[in-house]
């Protein structure tokens, strides 16, 4: 029976495992219906991005992007649909459909372009550990049912369109550990620091070690709130309406039972005066003040963090620094004072004396004289940036040497001279080197051939006149940012350039290489994937042929303009999906302008100018985002297409002067309403001038947005910093007062119509006069008859004196002119005349200078009229 016992339990539990095996099994990565459903309803609220959720089909939904189960259960634990970049990311609706995922821990939707308002039954999700929401254009009131979520530890509502009339529900979010607030109105919630008090025991206030409440309008008085949390370990408050004096802030804040690491005042621009003393902080790590009007002098008498490792005290009004020994900041391994009105040399000398700094952040202030050798002791910097300062003379070995820690170098927009020895080898490896208008020429920097870990590389403005050494096209390959523009290097390029698909990180950016404004020649070869290329002011030669069929299909940007290229461009343009600026100008280029042209969705700016293109312009109605078309001075023919005038076009400059386009001006040009500059002078136009141009709005309405012109920046991270190459400023040559100019920070602003040099007929119309933003009108060497309106003289934006470029600006009209002008009267006329009154024999000889020249003018004028007379006769 004892035997029969046991095999009857053994066979119970056997068959128990059994099926529990098997229910895992058959559960495992298998979708709940309900919750697929809902899944399938939150889908179908959204304007879908992220390439459109693709794998959210079939019966397996755990199995579906984003989404993570329970294995044994089933059930949907993990909703994470945030996106790296905002461009790409969902849209639509939060449907109230998420709500039927009752076993959610973690719903992630950061980063997104989600509309409405947050489900109130959102509340009910009450497993949820994690709700981040932050980053979308949600809505509307924050509902108060998130207090039902008494798991949940991490909570980020920031950088939405919330508002919090009552804060009182966050006192039962007991296990409550990350709060993130930012740009949230919390004006109307007037207690809500209270109901953060109502944590039912003190030992919950140890889990709210984060606070973030930036982008609101605190003011200072929020500030003493904050004293009494002794577990509050790190506090954002930067873009607030913080005001009164600093030390005054600081003094709210402070108390014995402070335990902040970090502190972030920042951006508080109605904060002023000196740095206090920052003693009662004795565990404050991270200190930001940047941007809130600090003032005087960093002195070491105010200053002692005995803990402190980050300081960003930039954009401020700091204009000197003692720091006379590393005793006041000795745990100090950041240090950022720029843009501020540091001057001389002291500030950099005595800084230097902080050994432990590994980040050194000195530019755009006014700093002079030469950096002190002392910089090389700083044996642990990692970062040294002093860019745009009135720093001169020579950086050598001696500096750098002992620098073997340094990645970031940023010397640019100085005087200084890298003078280091061809043979050299340092003993840092540099991601990022910054030497714009520095001198490292005339020879190729060699010392750069052992740096393979270049990313950033601006070596523009540099005197180099030399050929690119052999060694650099392999270093070229890691770039994501090339400038050598503005030298004088001279050579050809590689016949092609191959980058592994490991250097290549699509989601972190585009790649921008700058050649412009050298003596490059040869003929182009096949570039690696880039966002940016620019290639102007060159002497390359050959055919786009086999760049354009060849190179990188991610182009953004591409200016070839200036060079010497030729023959006909190939119809393969449809390729370049994202291509927003094509400049093309000043090359031999010949031929039909391919069709393919038309496919270019994206592109905004579209130079053809100066080039030897013959036929039709094809129809680029597609492009809608197109403000910028010049093909003047080629030979392009045809009548003025209608297409131009499209109302969904956007164009603001529309250039096709020196061609020989025929035919009316077609009336659709009216629809143009962003319509700045028009240009069809030195055609074959002919017929009237259409009465509708007082149509466009951007010529007749003075409040009308101008066009900015600047395309898109380039932003990339190295190390989770931040870097912004642009934005890219486009430019244009323009007739303006009778000569071209070159216009590109206020092209924008440039308002112009000229039809000159062709076969216009008839009167001027009356509506032209309604033009009141229009600041040049050329109408000149048509046919026109009849009168002129009389309400021309109303056009007063002629002399406006906002379209005047920086080179044309009229800054010779001021009181020292008006002065010099009297001197140089009294001067000159009494130099001459005071002297033809003293000195009778000059005053003689003067005289009779004039008397003769009359003569000769008479003798002159007399032969010529009689020659005339007997041409005229010859001729009847």
């Amino acid at each position: 029976m004892l035997y029969c016992g046991f095999n009857f339990l053994f066979c119970v539990v056997a068959i128990l495992c059994i099926n529990l095996l098997c229910a895992e099994i058959f559960h495992k990565n298998k979708c709940v219906e309900t919750e697929r459903r809902a899944l399938l309803k939150f889908k179908d609220a959204l304007i879908l991005g992220r390439n459109d959720l693709t794998s959210w089909k079939g019966e397996e939904c755990c199995k579906w992007e984003g989404i993570s189960c329970d294995n044994l259960t089933g059930h949907v634990t993990i909703l994470d649909l945030h996106a790296l970049d905002y461009t790409k990311g969902l849209q639509g609706k939060l449907d109230s459909s998420i709500c039927e995922l009752q076993h959610l821990t973690s719903l992630n939707l950061d980063n997104n372009r989600i509309e409405g308002k947050i489900p109130k039954c959102i509340g009910s999700l009450g497993k949820l550990i994690e709700l981040n929401l932050i980053g979308n254009k949600l809505v509307s009131v924050i509902p108060p049912s998130l207090g039902n979520l008494s798991n949940l530890q991490t909570l980020d509502l920031g950088f939405n369109d919330l508002t919090a009339n009552d804060l009182e529900w966050i006192s039962h979010l007991s296990n409550l550990r990350y709060l993130g607030l930012s740009n949230v109105n919390l004006t109307l919630a007037v207690d809500w620091l209270s109901s953060i008090s109502k944590i039912p025991s003190l030992s919950n206030l140890y889990l709210f070690e984060y606070l973030d409440l930036s982008y609101n309008e605190f003011q200072s008085s929020i500030l003493k709130s904050f004293r009494n949390m002794s577990q509050l370990q790190e506090l954002q408050l930067n873009y607030n309406k913080l005001s009164s004096k600093l030390s005054d802030n600081i003094q709210k804040l402070c108390s014995a039972e402070n335990g902040l690491r970090k502190l972030d005042l920042s951006d508080n621009p109605f904060i002023r005066g000196p740095l206090p003393d920052f003693s009662c902080f004795s565990s404050l790590e991270a200190l930001s003040l940047r941007n809130a009007n600090v003032v005087g002098t960093f002195l070491k008498s105010t200053v002692h963090f005995p803990t402190l490792r980050s300081l960003d005290l930039s954009q401020n009004q700091l204009n000197f620094v003692e720091i006379i020994d590393h005793a006041y900041l000795p745990t100090i391994y950041s240090l950022d004072l720029s843009f501020n009105q540091l001057n001389g040399s002291q500030p950099l000398f005595e800084i230097t004396k902080l050994a432990s700094l590994k980040t050194l952040h000195l530019s755009h202030n006014h700093l002079s004289g030469s950096i002190p050798h002392t910089i090389g002791q700083l044996s642990s910097l990692a970062k040294l940036l002093l860019s745009s300062n009135k720093l001169s003379g020579v950086i050598n070995e001696t500096h750098l040497s002992n620098l073997s820690q340094l990645r970031i170098l940023d010397v640019s927009q100085n005087s200084l001279s890298l003078n280091l020895s061809l043979k050299w080898v340092p003993p840092f490896k540099l991601e990022r080197l910054y030497a714009s208008s520095c001198t490292l020429g005339p020879k190729f920097p060699a010392w750069l051939k052992h740096q393979g870990e270049l990313e950033i590389l601006d070596i523009s403005h540099n005197g180099i006149s030399d050929s690119f050494p052999k060694w650099f096209w392999n270093l070229s390959l890691s770039l994501r940012y090339l400038n050598v523009s503005h030298n004088i290097l001279k050579g050809t390029l590689p016949k092609s350039f191959t980058r592994t698909k490991g250097n290549y990180d699509y989601d972190h950016g585009w790649d921008v290489w700058d050649f412009s404004f050298n003596n490059m020649n040869g003929s182009l070869p096949a570039f690696p994937e880039l966002g940016v290329l620019f290639l102007s002011k060159n002497m390359l030669t050959g055919s786009l042929s086999s760049f354009c069929t060849s190179s990188s299909q991610s182009l953004i940007q591409l200016d070839m303009s200036s060079n010497f290229l030729e023959g006909q461009l190939s119809d393969c343009w449809g390729k370049f999906k994202s291509l927003e600026v094509l400049n093309l100008a000043e090359n031999n280029l010949s031929g039909k302008l391919p069709n393919s042209f038309g496919a270019l969705r994206q592109i905004k700016s579209l130079h053809l100018n100066r080039n030897n293109f013959s036929g039709e312009i094809p129809s680029l109605i597609l492009c809608h985002k197109l403000q910028l078309i010049d093909v003047g001075d080629n030979n392009l023919q045809g009548t003025l297409p209608m297409w131009i005038g499209h109302h969904l076009l956007q164009l603001s400059n529309l250039r096709m002067r020196a061609n020989k386009f025929q035919g009316n001006i077609p009336t659709s040009l009216c629809n143009l309403s962003f319509l700045q500059v028009l240009d069809l002078s030195q055609n074959n136009i002919i017929g009237e001038i259409p009465q509708c141009f007082d149509r466009i709005v951007a010529l007749s309405n003075l409040s009308f947005p101008r066009t900015t012109f600047q395309h898109m920046s380039f932003i990339h991270f190295v190390e989770n910093e931040v870097y912004e190459t642009g934005p890219f400023i486009d430019k244009e040559i323009l007739a303006w007062k009778g000569s071209n100019s070159e216009y590109d920070k206020i092209l924008g602003l440039v308002t112009i119509i000229d039809l000159s040099c062709n076969h216009l007929t008839g009167e001027i119309p009356q509506s032209i006069t309604k033009l009141v933003a229009l600041a040049t009108l050329n109408l000149s060497r048509n046919n026109l008859t009849g009168i002129i309106p009389s309400k021309i003289g109303h056009m007063e934006r002629t002399n406006d004196k906002h379209v005047t470029s920086e080179e044309d600006e009229d800054k010779l009209i001021t009181f020292g002119f008006y002065v010099s002008l009297v001197l140089g009267f009294i001067i000159g006329f009494w130099g001459v005349c005071g002297t033809l009154v003293i000195k009778t024999s000059w005053r003689r000889a003067y005289f009779k200078f004039f008397n003769n020249m009359k003569d000769w003018i008479y003798v002159t004028l007399a032969v010529f009229v009689n020659r005339l007379k007997k041409r005229f006769q010859v001729e009847d």
